[in-house]
């Protein structure tokens, strides 16, 4: 598997990425909850893009991670989505 690449990004563009691919009220990627996690973001955090592989991969995820102050934004593909939330014993 392929490792993810990342690239810095101005707020400007993480936003318009995020308006773009994130699907609205039906995915939770809303215009409420950017302003609420996004918006208001500290100065010195850092906006990271990883752009989709393929057509296949549309589900749009963000990750924060506090300790190096971003937040990562990259997509997976509906198989990845559904094996990152299958638990043990699932089917």
């Amino acid at each position: 598997m392929d490792e993810p690449t990342f690239k810095q990004v101005g707020k400007g563009l993480f936003k318009e990425i995020y308006f773009r691919h994130g699907g609205g009220e039906g995915s939770g990627w809303t215009a409420d909850y950017w302003q609420k996690f996004y918006e208001e973001a500290e100065l010195d955090w850092r906006f990271m893009v990883e752009e989709p592989r393929s057509a296949e991969h549309n589900r749009m995820f963000i990750v924060t991670d506090h300790k190096a102050r971003e937040h990562r934004l990259f997509f997976l593909t509906e198989q990845a989505e559904e094996d990152f939330f299958r638990q043990p014993g699932d089917e």
